[in-house]
């Protein structure tokens, strides 16, 4: 028995897909920002060994355009440093991570490091059980049921549905 060949498909090639996932994945290049930042506290914590606060890198950073926001009612003083030591932790361009606690910045030792991955593990976990849980709940719609939630059977005359249904018919938002 032959099957047929779908054209679309025999139409892309391997070079097709190479480059696809090449644009997807492209790594990007730190800015000359995000490698003042790092060189900063890589002097800071290898040199020195102490932790880089986010107002000590604002004033030494300035011409890279970090601003310390004053006002005490902002939980960040100055978002752009998360968001370049976000970078700096997923580049491969350096080999290794940051640690950030309290809008304090330092490389750790092994042990450091680990407690540091541990607690985002600890933090996140949670999350993930409900998503997984909330997922499992929603995918049951539309299934039918033999029994009710008292574990009663479902018959003609019974009141219960007969199918799970996981959504609200109307749109609320």
């Amino acid at each position: 028995m032959f099957e047929q060949m779908d054209l679309f498909v025999a139409s892309i090639t391997e070079s097709d897909l190479q480059e696809k996932h090449d644009k997807e994945y492209k790594q990007e290049l730190l800015t000359p920002r995000q490698w003042a930042l790092w060189r900063l506290i890589e002097y800071n914590s290898l040199t020195l060994h102490r932790k880089t606060s986010q107002k000590e890198i604002c004033d030494k950073l300035s011409e890279y355009g970090y601003v310390y926001n004053e006002d005490i009612k902002v939980h960040d003083h100055c978002s752009m440093v998360w968001e370049d030591i976000k970078s700096l932790n997923l580049s491969y361009q350096n080999d290794k991570v940051i640690i950030t606690k309290d809008y304090e910045y330092w490389i750790g030792n092994e042990q450091e490091t680990k407690d540091f991955l541990d607690k985002l593990w600890k933090d996140l976990a949670p999350r993930l059980v409900r998503y997984w849980a909330y997922n499992q709940k929603v995918s049951r719609n539309g299934q039918g049921q033999l029994f009710s939630i008292r574990l009663d059977s479902l018959e003609e005359n019974s009141k219960a549905r007969r199918f799970i249904e996981s959504y609200n018919e109307f749109k609320i938002s």
